[in-house]
């Protein structure tokens, strides 16, 4: 079976911070209603891993039902 591609990737910011990027919204990720934006790399890596997972985790629930 094939994976699906990535929703999230992380993105270097002109500054030199890092962002999550949403590739479905193609906006900035959001948690908890806060821009995942001016972050650190292992912040954003961080956060970007776990923003997948559970990504993927709701697209195989939904599969399942």
């Amino acid at each position: 079976m094939q994976e699906q591609p990535l929703r999230y990737e992380c993105v270097m910011e002109p500054n030199g911070r890092w962002m999550v990027w949403d590739i479905v919204h193609d906006l900035p990720a959001q948690f908890s209603e806060i821009a995942l934006i001016g972050l650190s790399r292992r912040e954003a890596v961080s956060l970007c891993r776990l923003l997948n997972e559970t990504s993927r985790s709701e697209t195989r629930q939904s599969r399942a039902s």
